[in-house]
Order: C-alpha cells, then structure tokens, then sequence
C-alpha cells in the first residue's frame, strides 16, 4: 500500500543555484528584491541603534531606534497602499505600528520614579504592548510568503529586548528610562 503511494507521488527535486536555466531567475530565491532593499537597510540600523542604547544604558537611542523602525513601517507600508498595492498584511502593519511608534516617542521625563507601583504598572503594560507588536511582525513576516526573512531576525531583536526590560521591570533593577 505504502509503495503504491510512493510511486504515484512524484519526489520534489532540488535544483541548486548553479543549475537555474535562466541566469536572471537566480537571485529570486537568495536575495530580495529591490523594492524592498531600502527598508530593509533602514530596518537594519534601526534595530542596531536600539541594540546600542540598550548596551550603552541610553533610553534615548533605545526608544529612538524603536520610535524610527515604526516610522518606517508605517512610512512604507503607506506608499504601498498608495501606489495601489497594498492589502490588509499593510493595513494590519500600519495600525500595529502607529501604536508602537506614538508608545516609544523618545523624549521623556529625566527623573521616573520606577518604585512608584502605578508608574511601574504602565511601564510594564507599554513594554508588554511594545513586544507584543514585534512578535506579531515576527510571526506575520515568517508567514507571508515574499517578505525578507531578515526582518523576522530585526523583529525578534526588538522582542527580546522588551523581555529584558519586562523583567528588569518586575526585578525593579530598571532605575531609570
């Protein structure tokens, strides 16, 4: 039975780089297209610049990066809906990442009393709203199918990042902003 099944399904082949007949038709399967080359980069050195506040102990360059990634999502998603190529994956993001963007707006109070039990429950309600965002996109970016998978890896940095601050939050080791 199990020999019947295999012979009637043909076995996928595996075509290597090298192999593809038309040399046009390579880059498809390893590198992005051009359109999406720009956010891309831009996506990049914003996750990096939060990744530096974080390492520096600099809020600012932290909420930057992740006030500046929004932003461009936003800014992108919308010239895809303008141009008449948008859907809903860009109507999702715009909304996903409006919330993202007003949440992480960079400037804030210098002194923030975390002790404070009401200031400690907001902190912990936006970064869990932040991380939220970025592990929907994750999820949302592994799922669409043309999506550069490199933006699952920005995203997932971003996460990771609000779990850290979720548990230097419940720790109380988060001194200031």
């Amino acid at each position: 039975m199990l020999t019947g099944l295999a012979q009637a399904v043909r076995a996928p082949t595996i075509t290597s780089y090298f192999v593809v007949t038309n040399p046009a038709e390579r880059h498809k399967t390893y590198f992005m297209e051009n359109e999406m080359l720009i956010p891309v980069v831009l996506a990049g050195i914003f996750t990096l610049l939060a990744v530096v506040g974080v390492a520096t102990k600099k809020g600012l360059y932290a909420r930057l990066g992740y006030f500046l990634f929004g932003g461009m999502v936003m800014t992108f998603n919308l010239l895809g809906m303008l141009s008449g190529e948008g859907g809903a994956l860009e109507i999702i993001s715009i909304g996903m990442f409006a919330c993202q963007t007003i949440l992480m707006y960079p400037v804030v109070p210098e002194e923030v009393n975390f002790s404070d039990e009401a200031v400690k429950t907001l902190a912990l309600r936006v970064t869990t709203t932040v991380l939220l965002i970025n592990a929907t996109a994750v999820w949302l970016v592994l799922a669409v199918e043309g999506l550069p998978q490199i933006l699952a890896v920005f995203h997932g940095i971003l996460a990771v990042i609000m779990l850290m601050r979720i548990g230097m939050i419940t720790k109380g080791g988060v001194t200031k902003t």
